[in-house]
């Protein structure tokens, strides 16, 4: 049991830790975007590469969340799915885009819908919007296992779970119904959430388990918010390079069993910088790099490839 606390609480540092770590490393880092309106607000407005003599449709994209959505994790600085979901459309279709972003670290379901009701150009840039993304819900599912810690090292988080869900579903609907205050007709893409611990820690299956049943909320949410689109990057954000493959291979390369380590070598193991999952950053072990940000890309281009309609005109 005193393991499993210790990891417990490793886990829930590194959520406190990563927030400030990556707001210090993305303050350092270069800005490579075109334009930088404010520090919470990203603009990026360059041109597609293909022929200008193609009449193309002015498309707006508007991106709202947490650090997924900033971007937090990604080494290429090109706002993580942001930057490259422009660059994709633009290959792909008749559009030259033009994108907002708003994404702000360690915001939950209620704070962003806050910074929607408070920001005038935030309103001012939905009410335009093509096309609208969204990141939340895993700042909301941290709360939830900080504030039933023991519960969770214990595991008996399941009495906690239950109200938990039903008051997120009630959070995300608010944020949902705020944003079509102002844009009643603009697709929304939201996009799932991960466990970012699943490669390290396997045999802890309640925080699989509750991050599953916490995408099954937001799905249910979305069924009566229309037109949203869920953009499911769970099993290969959590699973890595291990997705697709028996779990046995994946127990024999990880610290399943705990209760074998020496105190010495589960500290070894909780503190160790190289990332075992190859879709997450080194640096904090929980938001994705380069290559996850790829692939949240990817599931994102082909769910509105999937929805063009809504988004594309004449198509």
């Amino acid at each position: 049991m005193k393991k499993v606390k210790e990891i417990t609480i490793f886990i829930l540092a590194v959520v406190a830790v990563a927030t400030s770590v990556f707001l210090i490393f993305q303050t350092l880092m270069p800005n490579k975007s075109k334009t930088t309106t404010t520090a919470e607000v990203k603009t990026s407005t360059k041109h597609s590469s293909s022929s200008s003599s193609t009449k193309k449709q002015q498309l707006t994209l508007v991106a709202l969340g947490d650090s997924l959505t900033h971007g937090v994790g990604d080494t290429n600085n090109d706002e993580g799915y942001v930057g490259r979901i422009k660059t994709k459309l633009e290959a792909k279709d008749p559009v030259e885009v033009k994108t907002y972003n708003y994404g702000k670290t360690g915001d939950r379901s209620d704070q962003i819908k806050a910074r929607v009701e408070k920001n005038t150009t935030l309103q001012e840039n939905l009410a335009k919007a093509d096309v609208i993304t969204l990141t939340v819900g895993g700042n909301d599912l941290m709360q939830v296992l900080q504030q039933n810690f023991l519960s969770l090292a214990d595991n008996k988080l399941s009495s906690a779970m239950p109200q938990a869900k039903e008051n997120y579903a009630t959070k995300l609907q608010q944020l949902l119904q705020t944003v079509r205050t102002y844009n009643q007709k603009a697709p929304i893409f939201l996009i799932s959430v991960y466990n970012p611990f699943y490669v390290y820690f396997p045999t802890l299956t309640q925080i699989q388990k509750y991050t599953t049943e916490w995408n099954k909320v937001t799905k249910a949410v979305l069924n009566d918010e229309r037109p949203t689109y869920f953009v499911n990057v769970e099993a290969k954000l959590s699973e890595g390079q291990y997705y697709g493959r028996s779990k046995e291979t994946l127990l024999k390369s990880s610290t399943a069993d705990l209760a074998d380590l020496s105190d010495k070598q589960l500290e070894k193991v909780l503190t160790n910088d190289q990332e075992k999952n190859d879709y997450l950053s080194p640096a904090d072990h929980f938001h994705p790099n380069a290559k996850g940000y790829d692939y949240m890309t990817q599931q994102l281009f082909k769910t509105m490839q999937k929805h063009k309609s809504t988004w594309l005109n004449g198509d």
